[in-house]
C-alpha cells in the first residue's frame, strides 16, 4: 500500500473520529428534564455539536443504554437509584452533577386533607427500592406509620404500627398517575402530575428533609466522565439559562441545586 494511501486513510479515519467526538447522545424523560436538555443543546450546538436526545418513559432501559455504550449520558434519574442498577446490572454509571430537586409528594383526588384519610385508605407507593424507601419515610414522617430501626432501604415489610389501617398498592413508576385515579392516596412526582393538570399545590403533604440526595442529575460512565464532551455537557446542563428556566417555569415544583 502506497504511502499516499495510508495516509489518506489515517485522514479519513481521523475524520470520522473527530466526528463522533461532536456527536452527543443523550436518554432523557419527560418535562422538564427534556426541556432542560433542549435549552443545553442550543449552547451545544454553537460549540459544533451535534446534539441527539431520545425520549424514555422506562428508566432501567435508559440506564441499560446508557451502560452498553448506545448514549453519552442520561438525565432522569437520582443517585440512589443509579447506584440500585449498578449494583443490580454491574453498571458503571456515576453522578456526574445534580441538577434540580423535586416537591415529591402524596396526591389524592377524593381527599383534601391527610386528616380526611378513611380507615383502609388504599395507598399507592412506588415498587422500585429507592423511591419506595422515599415514600415510607415521608408517611412515616407524617405520622402514618413506624418503620423498624434499620440501615439502609425501607421496604413495605419495614412497615410497623399502621395508622389509618393503610392498605399499600406497590406499583411501577409509570402506573402511579392511574393509580391516583383509583386508589386513595398516591406518591408521585410533580412532572408525572402535571401531565393530568394536578399542581403540587394540590398534594396532601410533601418530603421534607431531604438536602439534595434525591436531586436529578447528569449521569454518565467511568470510562467517558471526564471527557471533553461530558465537561462541555455538564457545563451546558448548569448554565444561568437552565436556572432561570427551573426559577421561572418550574418553581412550584422545583428548584436548582446547582
Amino acid at each position: 500500500m502506497s504511502k499516499k494511501i495510508l495516509f489518506l486513510l489515517f485522514i479519513f479515519v481521523t475524520a470520522i473520529g473527530f466526528a463522533n467526538n461532536k456527536v452527543i447522545k443523550i436518554a432523557t424523560a419527560g418535562y422538564p428534564m427534556d426541556q432542560i436538555a433542549k435549552i443545553a443543546a442550543e449552547d451545544l450546538k454553537k460549540q459544533g455539536y451535534d446534539v441527539k436526545l431520545t425520549l424514555l418513559t422506562d428508566y432501567v432501559t435508559a440506564n441499560i443504554g446508557l451502560n452498553a455504550g448506545d448514549f453519552d449520558a442520561n438525565f432522569h434519574q437520582h443517585e440512589p437509584f443509579m447506584q440500585v442498577f449498578n449494583r443490580k446490572n454491574n453498571g458503571k454509571l456515576v453522578k456526574i452533577k445534580g441538577i434540580y430537586d423535586v416537591y415529591v409528594g402524596f396526591y389524592s383526588k377524593k381527599y383534601k386533607s391527610k386528616s380526611q384519610l378513611p380507615k383502609g385508605a388504599r395507598t399507592a407507593i412506588p415498587n422500585d427500592p429507592t423511591n419506595q424507601d422515599r415514600a415510607l419515610r415521608i408517611l412515616a414522617r407524617e405520622g402514618l406509620i413506624d418503620l423498624k430501626p434499620k440501615n439502609g432501604l425501607y421496604t413495605l415489610s419495614d412497615v410497623i404500627n399502621v395508622k389509618k389501617n393503610l392498605k399499600f398498592i406497590s406499583v411501577p413508576i409509570p402506573s402511579l398517575v392511574q393509580a391516583y385515579q383509583e386508589a386513595d392516596l398516591a406518591f408521585n412526582w410533580p412532572s408525572h402530575m402535571l401531565k393530568i393538570g394536578v399542581s403540587v399545590k394540590n398534594a396532601l403533604f410533601t418530603e421534607k428533609g431531604s438536602a439534595g440526595k434525591y436531586a436529578v442529575s447528569l449521569v454518565a460512565r467511568q470510562d467517558n466522565r471526564n471527557s471533553k464532551k461530558i465537561q462541555d455537557l455538564t457545563r451546558a446542563m448548569t448554565s444561568e439559562k437552565v436556572r432561570k428556566f427551573l426559577k421561572e417555569k418550574y418553581f412550584n415544583e422545583g428548584f436548582p441545586v446547582f
